[in-house]
C-alpha cells in the first residue's frame, strides 16, 4: 500500500482517528474517517449507523467531558486490522471532579476507511475517581506509534492467546495487567465456572489484539456485592496479549467491570 505522509494508510488512520476526531471533538472528520453504517460494539452493547446513532451517542460523552483528552499508550496494527491502548481524561460537567481511565480498542477497515471498532473502557476506574476526588495519573504516551513496522498475523501467536484465554488466562494475570491496576489497588470479579468465549481475536506477529466474554457465576471480588455470591456473571474485556520469548503470556487489559456489577445487582 501506498504511504500517507510517510504512514502506513492504517496508522495514518488511526492516527486522525485519535487527535485529528476524537481529541479535538470534530465531527467532521469523524465522517471522513469512518464508514455510514459504521459499528461500535462494547460490552452487550451495539451502536450501528455513524449519524444514527455512533454520533449522538459520542456527542452525549463530549457534552459531559467538553474537554476531553485522549492518550495513545500503544498500538499495534496489519494491513487489515488495528489496535489501541490508550487513556481518556477529563472533567464531567455532571461530578465536577477529574478522571483518567484505561481503554483498549480493536478496529477494522475497508481499505480507506473504519467499519467497526470493537473496545472496552475502564468506567468502574472512572467512577471510583469521581467519588474520591482522586485522579488516576496518565501512564505515558507512546513517543510514536504510528511509525512502528506494519506487523504480519502469526497463526502460532493466534493458536497460543486464544488457548490461554479460553483457559482463564486473564483472571490469572498477575497484579498490574488489568484495568487501572496500574496505579490503584486490584480489584477483580472473581468468576467461578468461569467459561470464556472469544469475540474476536486478531494477531500482529507476536502479539495478539483480543474481546472476550466470560460467563459463570459470581464468586465476589468487587465492594459491596458479597450477597450477590453464586448468581450468574458475564465480563466482557479487551486487550493486547504478548507471548514473551519463554513462552510466558504479558497482557494489558480491559474490563467492564461496572456494567458487570449493573448486570449482577439487577439480575
Amino acid at each position: 500500500m501506498e504511504t500517507v505522509d510517510g504512514l502506513h494508510p492504517l496508522a495514518a488512520l488511526l492516527r486522525r482517528y485519535s487527535f485529528a476526531y476524537t481529541a479535538a471533538h470534530d465531527f467532521s472528520v469523524c465522517r471522513e474517517i469512518m464508514v455510514d453504517d459504521y459499528v461500535l460494539r462494547m460490552g452487550e452493547h451495539e451502536i450501528r449507523g455513524r449519524e444514527e446513532n455512533y454520533i449522538p451517542a459520542t456527542r452525549k460523552q463530549f457534552r459531559q467531558y467538553p474537554g476531553l483528552g485522549f492518550t495513545v499508550h500503544d498500538f499495534l496494527f496489519t494491513d487489515e486490522r488495528a489496535a489501541l491502548v490508550f487513556t481518556e481524561h477529563g472533567r464531567s460537567t455532571l461530578y465536577g471532579g477529574v478522571a483518567a481511565w484505561l481503554g483498549v480498542s480493536l478496529y477494522r477497515w475497508n481499505g480507506e476507511r473504519l467499519t467497526e471498532c470493537r473496545v472496552e473502557q475502564d468506567y468502574y476506574a472512572r467512577r471510583e475517581q469521581q467519588r474520591s476526588g482522586q485522579v488516576h495519573p496518565v501512564r505515558l504516551p507512546a513517543a510514536d506509534p504510528w511509525t512502528e513496522p506494519l506487523a504480519q498475523p502469526d497463526s502460532e501467536t493466534e493458536s497460543r492467546v486464544r488457548q490461554w484465554l479460553i483457559a482463564g488466562g486473564l483472571g490469572q494475570a498477575p497484579d498490574g495487567s488489568l484495568d487501572d491496576e496500574h496505579c490503584a489497588a486490584t480489584c477483580r470479579p472473581h468468576i467461578a465456572d468461569a467459561e470464556v468465549t472469544v469475540l474476536d481475536l486478531f494477531s500482529a506477529d507476536h502479539r495478539a489484539a483480543f474481546h472476550v466474554l466470560t460467563r459463570g457465576t459470581y464468586a465476589g471480588g468487587l465492594p459491596g456485592l458479597d450477597e450477590h455470591c453464586g448468581r450468574p456473571f458475564t465480563l466482557y474485556s479487551a486487550g493486547i496479549a504478548t507471548v514473551e520469548e519463554t513462552g510466558a503470556i504479558s497482557v494489558i487489559a480491559v474490563t467492564d467491570r461496572l456494567a458487570a456489577e449493573r448486570r449482577l445487582t439487577k439480575s
